[in-house]
């Protein structure tokens, strides 16, 4: 995997996020095997920022960002979803056969794969990842779990393990019955909460089983070092399948905040990192930066919630009002700077069943007046008796500085009094936002796989928006997981998005994001939303130079800014789990 999901990733990893979120990558893979000027020819190694500490390395758990960048290197998956294309590929799967109906799926796997401990990875244990988190995982993972046969159903309670469809036939033979034909349902397999884990060592320790001490992982690294908020320390597994082809040998995940991280980069000490949104102007300019810049366009989407349960925000034509007076391409060019695209659906360019909301007319596009009308027949014109709201957002600049943007805008038309609330590190943030208690709130999504159901069902937790619910919207969602005609598909998940985003008006979504990163050029890596596989990067050659700032860096040649053209996401996309960081 490549991979709530999360997203720099655009903002995602500079406000991440996501972000943040999620993604597909555009790098060229190289593999020429020099060092850098810190490791030895025959010791690769890179030092990253991940932003937040991993919520947790449970694959059954991993609702965001922060915890899949970890688990994508520490645990395999059946099979996998490529950086670059987002391709469905083989990984502990070698080979599958799919039934005529394109219900069954059966599984050939390796035969040399195993576990840290040494034991074998086996059909058995991917069939207990998966029934252990439709036991103990998520909502989240049972739904993107439910196209598997009677995975809803054994996670409400209702039927025996046995009646679900996963069956071991033999060590090496796995076979997967669904629900109903599902073209992403591979894309869905290759996701945390499908991945094998290993049962032993689960009933020895129970919840503490992804402890230091305790932790048994089977992808290319090796969790050696967890030192919690500060860094965690992975070393290449020397007994991982491929490990012949992973040339990177030691990989630092630094957990800092974006100026942080990226005076760490200009000093050498990491290779990539996203980039402050006060700090964009600067590195365009800079002769040395600019040439280390990297922009593309990214799965991923960044929005508002409110809280229908929460005043003022429990009358929709308020809710309505609020997301017209929202200025999505003044937010874009005077503080985000990195090309994202505006946004007035939820589901993102690139995904099945994406909805232009400017050519199709779905959405709340920027409109004072209408904003202001709306404000007065909702009872109170020019914002007089309007209760007083806090928006919420985790703890981050970036944040901040989105938030303060369309403060600003909503006092100005609306004569709203808005308190902004940016105190909580991403953890507790995702603690409290689950009370649905917060008025109006900040998250980023990136896709999983590439199909709107991702966005619109597994990525909308009703809680968050003090229990909204309608039950329209989801016999909606229901109708089109079961409707192969993609043309009746797309008209129906078109039909759901206008509910979430303009009838109902529960999420203001705000852009779409871009992927943007500083790279040292001796590093050659892929640019998923989320980390990606760090297994398939490589670095090309030792670094020389001195930068201006003092860091370790290099010539370079190339374009200054990669620039994906969107159509690379028509039909595949990336993967990190939202909520983005």
């Amino acid at each position: 995997m490549k991979q709530r999901n999360i997203l720099a990733l655009g903002l995602i990893s500079v406000l991440l996020l996501s972000a943040v979120c999620v993604a597909a990558g555009q790098e060229p893979q190289a593999a020429q095997r020099s060092s850098r000027s810190n490791a030895t020819a025959s010791s690769p190694r890179v030092d990253i920022n991940i932003y937040a500490d991993p919520t947790t390395l449970d694959p059954a758990l991993a609702t965001d960002t922060s915890a899949n960048r970890g688990i994508e290197q520490l645990f395999v998956g059946l099979v996998d979803l490529d950086d670059e294309t987002a391709e469905v590929q083989p990984e502990l799967a070698t080979s599958w056969t799919v039934s005529p109906d394109a219900t069954v799926y059966t599984f050939t796997l390796r035969s040399d794969a195993t576990w840290s401990d040494g034991n074998p990875i086996t059909a058995g244990d991917v069939r207990y990842g998966i029934l252990r988190s439709l036991d103990i995982g998520a909502d989240y993972a049972a739904s993107m779990l439910s196209v598997i046969r009677n995975a809803q159903a054994y996670h409400q309670g209702n039927v025996t393990a046995d009646q679900v469809g996963v069956t071991a036939l033999a060590a090496t033979s796995l076979r997967i019955e669904l629900e109903y034909p599902a073209a992403y349902a591979l894309s869905v397999l290759a996701q945390p909460c499908a991945r094998p884990v290993p049962e032993w060592t689960i009933d020895a320790h129970g919840g503490g089983w992804t402890t230091l001490a305790n932790i048994v992982t089977s992808g290319p690294y090796l969790l050696t070092e967890w030192d919690h908020s500060h860094y965690m320390l992975l070393n290449k597994n020397p007994d991982y399948f491929d490990a012949d082809d992973v040339q990177i040998e030691r990989v630092k995940m630094w957990m800092v905040d974006e100026p942080s991280g990226l005076q760490m980069y200009r000093d050498g000490v990491i290779e990539t990192t996203g980039i402050p949104l006060d700090e964009m102007s600067a590195i365009r300019r800079d002769p040395l930066l600019s040439q280390e810049l990297h922009i593309a366009p990214t799965p991923c989407t960044y929005y508002y919630g409110f809280s229908v349960s929460e005043e003022p925000f429990d009358d929709p034509l308020v809710r309505k009002a609020f997301i017209a007076a929202t200025d999505r391409r003044g937010l874009i060019n005077n503080i985000l700077q990195g090309g994202q695209q505006p946004a007035l659906t939820y589901t993102s360019p690139g995904i099945f069943g994406h909805v232009d909301g400017y050519e199709a007319g779905v959405g709340i596009p920027y409109n004072p007046t209408q904003a202001q009308q709306w404000l007065s027949a909702a009872g109170y014109p020019g914002g007089a008796g309007l209760p007083s709201v806090t928006l919420w957002h985790n703890e981050s600049p970036g944040h901040q500085a989105i938030a303060e943007y369309i403060r600003n805008g909503w006092a100005t038309i609306l004569g709203a009094d808005v308190s902004l609330n940016g105190s909580l590190s991403w953890i507790d943030y995702l603690g409290e936002l689950e009370k649905g208690d917060f008025p109006v709130w900040r998250l980023g999504y990136c896709a999983d796989y590439p199909e709107a159901s991702n966005y619109l069902s597994d990525g909308v937790r009703p809680g968050d928006y003090g229990g909204w619910d309608n039950p329209t919207y989801w016999a909606l969602l229901d109708q089109a997981s079961r409707t192969e005609d993609p043309t009746l598909r797309a008209a129906i998940y078109k039909d759901a998005e206008r509910i979430l985003v303009e009838t109902d008006a529960v999420m203001l979504p705000l852009y779409y994001h871009t992927s943007v990163q500083l790279t040292k050029p001796y590093l050659e890596r892929t640019y998923a939303a989320g980390l990606g596989d760090i297994a398939t990067w490589r670095i090309t050659r030792a670094s020389g130079t001195v930068d201006s700032a003092g860091g370790q860096g290099s010539s370079y040649d190339g374009d200054t800014i990669v620039a994906v053209p969107q159509g690379a996401f028509t039909t595949t996309t990336v993967i990190t789990h939202t909520p983005t960081n």
